[in-house]
């Protein structure tokens, strides 16, 4: 005899005490909450960079990189390992842990009418190296004002062809990146962060090419691969957060189904999936 199930906890009871349960661990968790927050040190050359194009970490611009983040991940980690043999007689290779192996993440962007967060990416980009000519040194991005493109290709261009390329140390290009996990509240949209990872001295590795064809209008997107050297989680107990305001209580009930309000949190086709169990 086979026996299916969806969710083993559902066997155990019916499917109002399924959504009861995860009505007080404050319902489902959902993939569009979440925050990603850039922290440079001090010693770090992007954020002046970012100022002499009109990107400051110090005013609303700032707000325009991070709320317009619409594609983050969670980053993912391994684990490289050796084997060991001779344990006992008659058994074969047992593998064992050596060391992390953290992977490359991606984050994507719709972009504004002034390209802010393209802009961000391949200024940070282009503060990871000096460009030396003959007699010029280009350590800072090149920008203009308020022109249109005629006046703009009517000009000399603004570098010499003949130059090389130098590295900046890493403490003046490289950044943290925070992204958390976050679930609506009673008082914000993201108030509850279960957790963050603190993605340690990222840069970004590669920014993706932009599409740009004529025929229906479409919102413009950049994207971007970040290298970093490793990265840590911090955990955090929101369940405190799920009994503000009666919020996901247990003596609160949801006027909908009388359960608690956070397990009507429940997408539809899973609430769909673990009816089939309520008998």
């Amino acid at each position: 005899m086979i026996q299916h199930s969806l969710f083993s906890v559902a066997n155990r009871g019916n499917i109002k005490s399924f959504l009861a349960t995860m009505g007080v661990n404050g319902g489902m968790s959902f993939s569009n909450g979440y925050l990603v927050k850039f922290l440079f040190n001090s010693g770090s050359v992007v954020p002046g960079a970012l100022d002499s194009a009109g990107i400051s970490f110090n005013s609303a611009s700032n707000d325009v990189i991070e709320l317009f983040c619409d594609e983050a991940q969670l980053p993912n980690i391994a684990a490289s390992s050796g084997n060991q043999i001779g344990r006992f007689v008659g058994e074969t290779s047992v593998k064992y842990p050596t060391a992390k192996i953290f992977s490359e993440i991606q984050l994507g962007w719709m972009c504004d009418a002034n390209m802010t967060p393209n802009k961000f990416l391949n200024i940070w980009f282009e503060s990871m190296f000096i460009e030396n000519g003959s007699s010029d040194s280009y350590s800072s991005p090149s920008v203009i004002s308020g022109q249109q493109f005629d006046d703009v290709i009517t000009n000399p261009l603004i570098r010499t062809k003949n130059r090389g390329t130098q590295l900046r140390y890493p403490n003046e290009y490289q950044c943290d990146i925070l992204i958390a996990k976050a679930e609506s509240g009673p008082d914000s949209p993201t108030q509850r962060v279960s957790e963050i990872y603190v993605l340690e001295q990222a840069w970004p590795i590669s920014i993706d090419s932009v599409p740009l064809s004529y025929g229906a209008s479409q919102v413009t997107k950049s994207s971007a691969q970040f290298a970093y050297t490793r990265h840590y989680i911090i955990y955090n107990d929101i369940k405190s957060l799920n009994t503000l305001a009666g919020k996901n209580s247990k003596s609160k009930k949801s006027k909908k189904n009388n359960l608690p309000i956070g397990a009507n949190d429940i997408p539809p086709s899973i609430g769909l999936g673990l009816s089939w169990f309520e008998n």
